[in-house]
């Protein structure tokens, strides 16, 4: 199983502005996100996100869709045997909460972290550095050196 973070589905849905110039490494995650999405719709491998996670993406992603594509795109997950969404217990969520000072994290990113830890899954598809300082954890895709910054 492979946790998807909510960054994964916003950078490949999300849209810039008409005229705005995207960096090297953004157009480079956009391209990879479009990868691992088209993944998921052609059940390559076992996927999840946390409801936490996904309401990230639809509370952004609903400035950059109509209603009825986001309606499409959310009923789409839930209905996809390769994607499991997962509940999150309070109890998770407010560990979480009581760690954000111990790992320098947001509650959202650590209460993933916990239930992975929880699930037993050790890979997580996103572009968030942060994860890579996590023992146990493998971030996918591995950014290239170049992009790093």
């Amino acid at each position: 199983m492979i946790y998807i973070d909510a960054n994964i589905f916003i950078y490949a849905y999300f849209k810039p502005k008409e005229g705005v110039v995207l960096s090297d490494k953004v157009k480079w995650c956009k391209k990879e996100a479009k990868k691992i999405v088209e993944s998921i719709n052609e059940e390559e491998n076992k996927y999840c996100i946390s409801l936490i996670q996904l309401s990230e993406v639809v509370n952004l992603l609903k400035t950059v869709m109509s209603w009825e594509d986001l309606q499409i795109f959310i009923m789409g997950l839930f209905s996809n045997s390769s994607m499991e969404i997962m509940e999150m217990a309070k109890m998770i969520y407010i560990n979480a909460v009581n760690k954000m000072a111990d790992y320098n994290l947001d509650s959202n990113d650590i209460s993933a972290l916990l239930l992975m830890k929880e699930k037993n899954i050790k890979k997580i598809y996103t572009f968030d550095r942060h994860f890579e300082n996590v023992p146990d954890i493998i971030c996918l895709p591995q950014i290239p050196n170049k992009l790093k910054k």
